[in-house]
């Protein structure tokens, strides 16, 4: 199986423009090396910033049989090509546990990612498509968001009685009453017994 390796960049961000020519030359170098070679724009993609939980530009993955490492050495050419020639990546611990992009953890990262984005977009539209103030736009935002967990919280409860629904408070109180009774029945049908046993 082959070898991949992505590049997760921004275009303002100065560190990722030096290491574009670096990066441009492995990737026209990839097909000798027998690698996959990428890059993506973190801009673009959140969802994919979010699931490989990139905190630092530039960052590069090395990814092999659904394992993937993190780069961390020089961004250069000749180390770049080290890595894969010496098999360097072998000796790199790979990322695990919930920061692993295949975790589960990481894909709802990514969900919440896109979620970001897709609001940016909306309130963007509704400043400049709509012509809406910015704080009117926020408060549409803070509005639907308090709409969306009422309803959520609505259906959990209604769920929640339907599976687990509650103990009839009727039959809670009779059972209380029968309890009684019957403890009244047994303290009168014993006290005959102990005034017999006192006479005798």
């Amino acid at each position: 199986s082959q070898c991949s390796f992505f590049l997760s960049y921004a275009p303002w961000c100065p560190a990722c423009q030096q290491i574009e020519s670096a990066w441009e030359s492995f990737a026209r170098n990839s097909e000798q090396l027998n690698i996959a070679v990428g890059k993506v724009d973190v801009t673009q993609e959140p969802g994919l910033s979010g699931r490989f939980f990139v905190t630092t530009l530039p960052t590069i993955y090395h990814a092999k049989d659904g394992v993937f490492r993190r780069f961390r050495g020089s961004r250069t050419l000749e180390d770049l090509q080290d890595y894969i020639i010496e098999r360097k990546w072998e000796g790199v611990e790979p990322v695990a546990g919930w920061h692993s992009p295949s975790s589960i953890m990481m894909h709802g990262m990514a969900g919440l990612f896109h979620l970001s984005g897709w609001i940016r977009q909306v309130h963007s539209y509704f400043t400049s498509t709509l012509g809406i103030h910015v704080w009117g736009s926020y408060a549409i935002l803070i509005l639907a968001t308090l709409l969306i967990g009422l309803i959520l919280g609505l259906i959990l409860v209604l769920l929640g009685e339907c599976f687990c629904p509650p103990k009839s408070r009727y039959k809670a109180e009779t059972s209380e009453v029968i309890e009684k009774e019957n403890a009244e029945l047994s303290a009168v049908e014993e006290s005959p017994e102990a005034e017999e046993l006192s006479a005798e």
